[in-house]
């Protein structure tokens, strides 16, 4: 992947990536009226762990042996 700065960026271009930073907003990019790129907003976020990503969120309801229909017969 191709990586510069921004100081090798016209100004114009410095301030609309400051803007998508500062509102959070992306920025589409056409040209001759065909979409480009869609530029969004960096985020320092961590990734959810995978591993109990779902612990803790659950009830047991009910008897989790017993089952569902008794038979009588």
């Amino acid at each position: 992947m191709q990586q510069i700065t921004d100081n090798e960026l016209p100004e114009t271009t410095q301030q609309l990536f400051q803007e998508v930073q500062r509102n959070k907003t992306p920025l589409t990019l056409t040209h001759q009226g065909e979409l480009l790129v869609v530029i969004y907003p960096a985020t320092n976020q961590l990734l959810r762990p995978t591993f109990e990503a779902m612990k803790g969120s659950g009830k047991i309801l009910g008897d989790l042996v017993a089952p569902l229909i008794t038979f009588h017969t």
